[in-house]
């Protein structure tokens, strides 16, 4: 491989860095470059290990490859990796941080060990302890879901494979599954399949060497199944396409047929801040008008008509994004901070996220973010997608500034209540001069996104797709202003910022091949005198929240779309009295009562003949669930 990027990229390294409190504890990669502090309670110096060297080193050689997502099982395997190619390169036992941990903090003499992951504990309590076995996995939320406490499962694997073939065949082994066989969220059945499938590539199908990685990962239950498909498209919605735009000017928005024909010119005469963020269904549009209020327009798209109310009135908003079910809203205030505030309409109240820089180490994070600028929802309702504004200090000479786009999780689908804000990016590092922004998903596929990719020196706008999985990117379209792009609703198009050849705005469009990230044919123009579009429909189908793992008591309702009454329904293990609640996507409560349910599956009928065509949100204790009243 050349160098840790694998295209020759400088190899930098900072010795002697600290907190803003005193020495730093820890070593990281930040996505650029590896960062040693001089040790303090757990630690000696950090760069005098040479594993510890090699774990960071290959951080960035993962985030170059398969670009494991920092969570979960994906996570512990981005650790484990590190920690492998870590024991590789220090190669004389198996341990990892052994020449810089204090016996007083870890008294087993290491951080980890390969050959022994418990290190002679009995639980995460023990300074040292990892799982060796699935049967030990941690299934908590600490550790961004354990990825520190995880590794020690396929740390194991791997010790076992290099123990029965060697090392030097191991190592190519696992690097091969990494380079070639991983993406983005890969699991520990992943990683088996991949680690077979090297072994067969390099050995043959049945030698001693696809055995030997069989056996070691059937010794730390990961035994042989199905891999995950992380590339599955949703349907497409099932309605009529529309768009909505503003002007050069943003003072109205105006909404069309999918092909550009009008529709209503204006939609609203409010000046808006940004350009509008609207719910799958196409029920219900918010935006940010110029009076600093959140404003919602309602579709009622049966009767032809439409109206449009104050969603929050304190004159203190900058930007809004609803979610895709219209349970949450996203929202930055109009004075920069780097907060991003969310409302669920289920619990009824607003919460603040910091944006922040991470690292893959524990406990260590940078605060460069300043405040963010775009938002939009992912498919679940768990996470923002966002642009950010930093600026990193110098001491030496100008300040460094850029934007980047990250990934907040704000909401935890399975306890159906907030996250712990925890941040990926979509790049860990940029080349110097560049910012990438104004983000936005496909319509139908979660792991493909759209961005401005800008180039500071030549002013110039590409926009690029991106393969969130793979991370595979493709240049769409070269623009002269920036692009803020939308796909269409069938994803076989995406629509931008442009001039014409008279360098009059437009709204553009670019036709896209199957893989949504590269341009089918040239550019072409929608709309004059339009810009930043967004195509929604109106039709109803599936989203992600629905196909998570809900607890077996979670919250149903049916039929929805109801008739007039609904039918709630809860699986519960005995009485409870629960507090039910209806109320509007205005956050207005329409009916409250006291429901004594249960043992076993109890069930509860409510009418809603009595309330206007709309979508609805019923809360009964901590869950809530979206319905629909045609």
């Amino acid at each position: 491989r050349v160098s840790i990027n694998g295209q020759g990229g400088n190899i930098v390294s900072l010795i002697n860095v600290a907190d803003d409190n005193g020495p730093m504890d820890n070593a990281f990669w930040n996505g650029f470059a590896m960062f040693y502090g001089n040790g303090n309670v757990a630690f000696q110096p950090l760069a005098r290990g040479k594993d510890v060297a090699g774990h960071e080193m290959s951080h960035g050689v993962i985030q170059s490859t398969a670009n494991l997502e920092y969570f979960g099982e994906s996570g512990a395997l981005n650790e484990s990796f590190a920690d492998i190619f870590g024991a590789m390169i220090d190669r004389d036992d198996w341990r990892i941080g052994e020449d810089v941990v204090k016996l007083s903090a870890f008294p087993s003499g290491a951080l980890r060990d390969l050959s022994n992951p418990n290190q002679g504990g009995n639980g995460i309590n023990d300074p040292g302890w990892q799982p060796d076995h699935v049967n030990e996995q941690y299934t908590g939320s600490l550790d961004n879901g354990g990825v520190h406490i995880n590794s020690g499962i396929p740390n194991h694997a791997y010790y076992l494979v290099a123990q029965s073939i060697g090392k030097d065949e191991a190592e190519q082994i696992f690097y091969k599954a990494l380079d070639e066989y991983l993406v983005k969220s890969s699991q520990f059945i992943d990683c088996r399949l991949a680690a077979v499938q090297a072994a067969t590539d390099l050995h043959g199908t049945n030698s001693s060497q696809v055995n030997a990685v069989k056996s070691a990962f059937d010794a730390v239950g990961i035994v042989d199944g199905q891999g995950g498909n992380y590339q599955e498209d949703f349907g497409t919605n099932p309605g009529d396409e529309y768009l909505v735009t503003t002007d050069p000017n943003q003072s109205a928005l105006y909404l069309y047929e999918g092909g550009g024909s009008p529709v209503v010119e204006p939609l609203s005469q409010l000046d808006p801040v940004n350009r509008p963020s609207v719910t799958d269904d196409g029920s219900a549009m918010v935006f940010v008008a110029a009076d600093k209020t959140i404003r919602v327009i309602f579709f009622d798209w049966a009767g032809g008509t439409y109206t449009e109310d104050v969603l929050q009135s304190d004159p203190i908003w900058y930007n809004v994004a609803v979610s895709r079910d219209g349970l949450r809203l996203a929202a930055l205030t109009d004075d920069p901070e780097p907060l991003v505030w969310v409302f669920d309409y289920g619990l009824g109240e607003w919460r603040s996220f910091e944006l922040y820089n991470p690292t893959y180490t524990q406990g260590v994070e940078t605060g460069d973010a300043l405040y963010a600028d775009v938002l939009e929802w992912d498919f679940s309702g768990q996470y923002v997608l966002y642009d950010a504004y930093n600026v990193i200090e110098s001491t030496f000479g100008a300040d460094i500034d850029y934007w980047d786009i990250g990934f907040l999780h704000v909401w935890n689908a399975y306890d159906g209540y907030w996250a712990g804000g925890n941040v990926a990016k979509l790049f860990s590092a940029l080349p110097e001069n560049t910012s990438v922004g104004n983000p936005t998903f496909a319509k139908n596929s979660d792991y493909i996104i759209a961005f401005d990719w800008i180039d500071n020196y030549s002013s110039s706008y590409e926009l690029y797709g991106v393969n969130l999985q793979t991370g595979a990117t493709g240049v769409i379209f070269d623009n002269p202003v920036l692009n803020y792009p939308n796909y269409s609703i069938d994803d076989e198009r995406i629509a931008f910022n442009a001039l014409d050849l008279s360098n009059n705005d437009v709204l553009g469009y670019i036709e896209l091949n199957p893989d949504k990230i590269s341009p089918a044919g040239n550019g072409v123009v929608l709309l004059d005198n339009r810009s930043q579009g967004v195509f929604f429909a109106n039709g109803l189908r599936p989203l992600a929240d629905e196909e998570v793992a809900l607890p077996e008591n979670a919250l149903r309702a049916f039929p929805n779309p109801t008739g007039g009454v609904l039918t709630i329904e809860l699986e519960l293990d005995a009485d409870a009295t629960l507090p039910v609640e209806v109320v509007d996507l205005l956050g207005r409560s329409l009916q409250r009562q006291w429901w004594n349910a249960g043992p076993g599956r109890a069930q509860l009928e409510l009418s809603l003949a009595q309330y206007p065509a709309g979508q609805y949100v019923v809360r009964v204790g901590r869950q809530s669930i979206r319905v629909y009243h045609p």
